[in-house]
């Protein structure tokens, strides 16, 4: 035996006998769990799709990335864990991104990103943004700024004023609002 074929040889059985194994596939349409955080990946040789490959990339369900990739894109997932056991590793096109520390959580997918951290939520939208607590929010404390002073009215020593003379100022403001803020 050759020094070259004694080092194949023993690569070979040193892979054996890692307990790890990366493979290509495509997710199968439909497959994405996203209550068991799981997907099926047809594998690239043609075999049996993998069922129930994690998302998350933490064992710990609590903290983590969490990725959803699309249906159809082309993934790596490893085994690293023994048989049987299948993480997400790399995906060509993902719908969606959850990433949890604690108590915060960031969501984002396609059309908004999503900050919460205890009862405070942080939103943006395409179009607006949201920021709320558990006992208020930004967009009705506004709302109920200007309503109240568009009603506006002082007593004096001839009697009650009338509303502001610019009244329409503070409906622009609240509809200027809408455009910004959701609720």
């Amino acid at each position: 035996m050759t020094k070259n074929t004694a080092k194949i040889k023993s690569g070979i059985r040193s892979l054996s006998n890692k307990p790890y194994e990366i493979i290509s596939g495509t997710v199968v349409p439909g497959s994405v769990d996203v209550t068991a955080l799981t997907v099926s990946v047809q594998a690239s040789d043609d075999s049996e799709p993998i069922e129930g490959v994690m998302l998350n990339a933490v064992t710990d369900e609590s903290n983590g990335v969490i990725l959803f990739p699309a249906d159809g894109s082309n993934v790596i997932i490893g085994s690293i864990d023994g048989p049987g056991e299948w993480g997400l590793i790399k995906a060509s096109e993902l719908t969606k991104v959850i990433i949890t520390i604690e108590n915060v959580t960031c969501e984002m997918d396609n059309s908004q990103v999503s900050i919460q951290n205890g009862n405070v939520l942080f939103n943006i939208s395409d179009s607006v943004f949201k920021v709320n607590t558990a006992s208020e929010s930004l967009y009705q404390l506004l709302k109920d700024c200007f309503t109240y002073l568009s009603v506006l009215t002082v007593t004096t020593p001839s009697g009650t004023s009338g509303v502001p003379v610019n009244v329409a100022d503070f409906d622009n403001l609240l509809t200027r609002i809408n455009n910004l803020l959701a609720v």
